[in-house]
């Protein structure tokens, strides 16, 4: 009997939680009518949650993660787009720039107007004589 009661305290948060199956809720319930000691256990009890402060890290890291990816391909994205404009592959920059223009939506969401002004100041900055962005971006597309 005290196997079976250890085995019945083990199976009640299934039960309580409705994830145990129809023949051990069966059991658990033939079990609590005849044993007194577990039916005061399972009143005195009660049922233990998870932690959901690891739960909001977890989520929070990986959000994190998937952010600073995101912002780098979302920035080299931009810098070759804009390097393609003044090459032979410009057109490329059909197929380029929508896929920018959708990961920045996801990324910023609410804020996904700061895409556009981001390529167009990229953009500008290329298009500076002497600042030194231009011949390394330039020499990487040949």
């Amino acid at each position: 009997m005290k196997e079976n009661c250890e085995v019945i305290r083990d199976l009640l948060p299934l039960v309580q939680d409705g994830v145990a199956s129809e023949a051990s809720c069966r059991m658990v319930q033939e079990h609590l009518e005849e044993c007194e000691a577990c039916r005061t256990f399972c009143i005195s009890e009660p049922v233990k949650m998870p932690d959901e402060t690891l739960d909001r890290r977890l989520v929070k890291s990986v959000r994190k993660a998937f952010f600073f990816a995101g912002m780098a391909l979302l920035l080299i994205g931009a810098a070759v787009g804009v390097a393609l404009t003044d090459s032979m592959g410009m057109f490329y920059n059909f197929i380029l720039m929508p896929g920018v223009g959708m990961l920045g939506y996801w990324l910023f969401r609410g804020k996904s107007f700061f895409v556009p002004l981001g390529i167009f100041l990229l953009s500008y900055l290329y298009q500076i004589p002497g600042t030194g962005f231009v011949a390394p971006l330039f020499l990487s597309v040949l």
